[in-house]
């Protein structure tokens, strides 16, 4: 195996050049990234890679000083030069000063950058007259002890508790001067297939290009697509605030991997106690990425999940018993006040479970005031655990949408079920008003404050068209108005 080191002061482009070579099954090796000339010598002298790729033009020491301090250091790996259009007249001074060749950044292809590779490798087997270095069982025997040591302090509450916990292996965790910075990270594949590996070596290799030149990283798979990941960083480096962190691990999860990702981002700890606190507090906070349907969730870890909120107790009781002394319009109201505790559940940072309690107390008393306990066709159980079983609170919402339109079927017409939301109502008088104009879905859930996702759902549910089909069939009307006065002529 040949140990390879990508250079670049871009963060995309280093991730874009690693996702072109094919690891698995090659004869290269993933040794780590760097944003500068700088940090690149010192994971040079750390990890002893055989290959470095690295961009000419970067801040602080660009390509070709970095070039000439590898060759009087006594480099005996390849070097790869990545450049521009405009670059030759430093490629041309790369070459002389000692690199294998160069590619130019916009026309590279994996099968290309894998032959140039190859090319490489076959150059080093002849220096080395053997077929390559392993990659050290040192190495990975760190990361999958550091794997264990996070898991084991996941579960912890005392670090002194922990067996075999010794000062050395203490140190491997946390070396001196370090903090190590936690994300805690919750996957959604947009409906595709994708097994809990795969996953974690994407959201790895990710890892690894967000925090170039940290001690380490590593990966540790939780629950079902959720995931912690964890870094380890010199204190006195400067690194880019978690918050800001976060946001490009979203964009490259999504970018590169087809990922969406809601994030929970915690302070650097130093030491193993602060660790063992800010790996609770993530975790914590991680049950408020349930609410979803405003868009991608994205908190810092000292953000507090509440049990109980009194003016939520106030209007789940009035829900409750309008429900139970059977005012007139209660079946017409009970989906649109269900939807609004949902909402207000989100807005006040409740725990989904106390949510998802309120949404089944109204199941229940709905159901037996209008004698629905006894009927076989309600399976209460099934919608007790569709509705303690979701993941979402956009899947919530659209759990209560189905089960109005269950009790409606069940308990016939009379009772009134289902009255037009006024949300759908206020989108009918916007379509109405801008239908000579350019609209589109997302202008319309703007208007109503709705996701574009459940706007379309209960838009359908409500009127049984799509919101584009209903704005074209509503410009026929209107052209077919303007038609038939003979004031104007068809052009």
């Amino acid at each position: 195996m040949y140990k390879v080191l990508i250079v670049d002061d871009e963060m995309i482009v280093r991730h874009a050049v690693k996702t072109l070579i094919r690891w698995e099954g090659s004869r290269f090796a993933y040794s780590g990234s760097a944003s500068s000339g700088a940090s690149a010598l010192k994971m040079v002298r750390e990890q002893h890679p055989d290959i470095v790729i690295t961009d000419i033009k970067m801040p602080e020491m660009d390509g070709i000083e970095l070039i000439k301090h590898l060759v009087a250091s006594g480099f005996d790996g390849e070097i790869l030069v990545l450049s521009n259009f405009n670059d030759f007249e430093l490629v041309r001074e790369a070459l002389k000063c000692g690199a294998h060749d160069y590619m130019l950044k916009l026309t590279l292809k994996s099968e290309n950058f894998m032959q140039t590779l190859n090319e490489i490798a076959s150059k080093l087997d002849e220096k080395k007259r053997q077929p390559g270095v392993a990659l050290t069982v040192e190495r990975k025997d760190q990361t999958n002890r550091i794997h264990d040591l996070l898991l084991a302090l996941r579960d912890s509450v005392d670090a002194a508790q922990l067996p075999g916990l010794s000062p050395e292996v203490a140190s491997e965790l946390l070396p001196p001067g370090h903090g190590v910075t936690l994300f805690a990270i919750q996957v959604d594949t947009a409906g595709e297939k994708r097994d809990e590996t795969s996953l974690t070596r994407a959201l790895s290799q990710l890892w690894s290009d967000v925090y170039p030149g940290s001690s380490w990283q590593c990966t540790v798979a939780e629950e079902e697509r959720r995931f912690l990941l964890a870094a380890a960083y010199p204190a006195d480096t400067q690194t880019v605030e978690p918050a800001e962190m976060a946001g490009r691990i979203a964009s490259l999860a999504a970018m590169y991997y087809s990922l969406n990702v809601d994030i929970v981002y915690g302070k650097p700890a130093f030491g193993l106690e602060e660790l063992i606190d800010e790996m609770r507090r993530c975790r914590k906070a991680r049950t408020l990425l349930f609410y979803q349907e405003a868009g991608r969730v994205c908190l810092p870890s000292d953000t507090e999940a509440a049990e109980y909120d009194p003016a939520y107790e106030r209007m789940e009781s009035e829900w409750t018993e309008d429900i139970r002394t059977g005012r007139p319009e209660f079946a017409a109201e009970w989906e649109h006040r269900a939807l609004r505790l949902i909402r207000e559940g989100a807005a006040r940072r409740l725990l989904p479970r106390v949510v998802k309690r309120t949404v089944c107390e109204g199941m229940w008393t709905l159901s037996r005031k209008l004698g629905l306990e006894q009927r076989r066709e309600f399976d209460h159980s099934l919608w007790l655990e569709r509705i303690t079983g979701a993941g979402s609170d956009t899947e919530l919402l659209m759990l209560v949408s189905e089960l109005a339109q269950d009790v409606l079927a069940l308990a016939g017409s009379d009772a009134k079920l289902r009255a037009i939301r006024p949300e759908i109502r206020k989108a009918l008088g916007y379509l109405e008003e801008h239908y000579a104009q350019a609209v589109s879905i997302r202008d319309v859930a703007s208007h109503v404050n709705l996701s574009e996702t459940y706007l379309f759902q209960i838009f359908k549910t409500e009127t049984g068209k799509s919101i584009m089909t209903y704005l074209n069939e509503l410009r026929m009307a209107k052209a077919y108005e303007l038609l038939s006065s003979g004031q104007l002529l068809v052009k």
